[in-house]
């Protein structure tokens, strides 16, 4: 029988071993001879469970980072409070940095204020105008409808609302407004072709 392993390199070795031990606790005969045949046997565990632990450190700040953004911390304070024993000093404050950047714009983004309301409202009319002309044309020119269309419909009328709002879909309202589109542009365009 063949081993599936030998042609693994260390990065899929390790998930593999990983994988392995985390389900089963422990690791066959063809993984454990292909480990040996490329590495160290006793420090490839190592790195690997090194790996392992590194992965949960990084999880619990990337967690505590996010309940301190959460809570309207700004970076100084998180950067002071977040300590780790295995991350350097430099490598931590890059991460943690990375994390607050990707976390605030996640707040930011899912933040619902009447700002936001009111351009989603104002998207809302215009990519459903846009989209009931988009349905008109394809109707007129096929003859046909199909729900296939919807998608499309979908894609333009978010395209427009995102436009408005600088907003993604995440936000519920931005979410809202675009599935609303959708459904008066389906409706109104039938309203168009009759």
């Amino acid at each position: 029988m063949k081993n599936i392993y030998r042609n693994y390199n260390e990065e899929d070795l390790h998930a593999a071993y990983l994988h392995m031990t985390d389900h089963t606790g422990k690791v066959n005969d063809e993984l454990r001879e292909a480990i040996s045949q490329q590495f160290n046997y006793d420090e490839f565990v190592k790195a690997a469970e090194y790996r392992k632990v590194l992965v949960k450190e990084k999880g619990r700040i990337s967690f505590e980072v996010h309940k301190r953004v959460q809570k309207g911390e700004n970076i100084d304070v998180i950067l002071e409070n977040i300590s780790s024993e295995m991350i350097s000093s430099s490598d931590l404050k890059i991460f943690i940095l990375n994390k607050f950047d990707q976390f605030s714009k996640v707040k930011e983004n899912d933040k619902i204020d009447e700002k936001i309301i009111f351009k989603s409202l104002l998207g809302l009319i215009i990519a459903s105008v846009t989209g009931s002309l988009f349905f008109k044309a394809v109707l007129t020119s096929t003859g046909q409808f199909s729900f296939f269309l919807l998608v499309p419909a979908y894609i333009i009328n978010y395209l427009v609302i995102y436009g408005i709002t600088g907003k993604t879909r995440d936000n519920f309202v931005v979410f809202m407004a675009v599935l609303i589109s959708v459904i008066i542009s389906t409706v109104f365009s039938f309203a168009l072709i009759s």
